[in-house]
């Protein structure tokens, strides 16, 4: 039977390195961390049982890592966050807020040095580092988006992509050819935020697939010369249909300042929000249809699964759970 040594010559570190690998006392670089672990795989070495129990005792905190950013939209970061926390709670766990954009080393820190039980990944970009180095925490991480690179943890959100494909059939279903989407920030797209891109690019999939015309408008161009632009489109049907992506305040006041001008929905144009915010009564009260964030829903599931994986074991890696949308069909189509 292979002992410490033997994981210790194998990874070409020290004893004391070997050690505090499984323990968690001391942080050691991921490579090493890597080539300990390999090693102690290839020789089927456990650690003894003082170790194991360093290694697994359950401290009841988890790990949010949910960066913070300048212009970010706090009502929509706030939702979530206290959501999480509050779901956590419930299920008798702390939680250790981490702040930093990138985040990889703080949430290694936190896990190799035994200080949570498992990671949350919370504002998700497609191609997330975060989410790329999942294997090297040692703890089961779950995120609350879909990253491109997500076979080392487990993933929980809407589905976006079936989101962009129902506003675009509701719109075809009612005979609606021309629709412009009206984009949120501009700079998140540029950080590739991934469910923006998931929605966007099936909305332009299922428009193409249907023979419908698909613009978009930046969100930073929302201003009176744009919809005086979006009116004239549609006074000349070139725009039947609007999809939005922006905050509801927003997009109230582009529906606003469009029937001031004559515009009446839904006979001239339709409207529908998407992914703007979680369910707003303000849009409600205008009877605009709507496929709001569902954040409870989706912190609670993902809660549950990584609970499942700190009490019992369970391995997550990999698993994906999407949540259909819910759409709130009004008048305004």
């Amino acid at each position: 039977m292979s002992d410490i040594r033997d994981v210790a010559r194998l990874a070409k570190v020290s004893v004391s390195t070997v050690s505090y690998a499984f323990s968690g006392k001391r942080p050691i670089r991921p490579q090493t961390y890597e080539r300990v672990m390999n090693a102690a795989r290839e020789l089927d070495y456990a650690p003894n049982a003082g170790a194991r129990m360093m290694r697994s005792e359950h401290k009841n905190i988890v790990a949010l890592s949910a960066p913070l950013r300048l212009k970010q939209n706090k009502e929509s970061y706030a939702d979530y966050f206290i959501e999480m926390a509050r779901q956590e709670h419930e299920r008798g766990y702390d939680s250790l807020l981490l702040t930093a954009e990138n985040g990889v080393e703080d949430i290694r820190r936190v896990t190799r040095s035994n200080l949570a039980d498992g990671v949350i990944l919370m504002d998700i970009v497609d191609d997330d580092i975060r989410a790329a180095q999942a294997a090297t925490y040692g703890r089961p991480c779950i995120a609350i988006g879909l990253p491109r690179h997500h076979s080392d943890l487990a993933c929980v959100d809407l589905d976006f992509e079936l989101m962009g494909r129902m506003a675009i059939e509701a719109l075809h279903d009612k005979g609606r050819t021309s629709p412009i989407f009206l984009k949120g920030p501009r700079k998140e797209y540029e950080r590739r935020s991934s469910y923006r891109l998931i929605m966007r690019n099936s909305m332009h999939t299922w428009a193409k697939r249907y023979g419908m015309h698909l613009t978009e408008a930046e969100q930073s161009t929302i201003r009176e010369d744009c919809i005086e632009q979006t009116y004239e489109s549609i006074r000349d049907r070139r725009v039947d249909s609007i999809i939005s992506e922006v905050r509801p305040i927003q997009l109230l006041g582009v529906v606003r300042a469009l029937q001031s001008r004559g515009i009446v929905i839904p006979d001239d144009v339709s409207v529908i929000s998407c992914a703007a915010g979680t369910p707003s009564s303000s849009l409600e009260h205008l009877g605009i249809s709507e496929m709001p964030l569902t954040p409870q829903p989706l912190c609670a599931a993902a809660c549950d699964i990584l609970t499942g994986a700190i009490e019992q074991g369970q391995q997550i890696a990999g698993l994906v759970s999407l949540r259909k949308p819910t759409f709130y069909k009004r008048t305004s189509i």
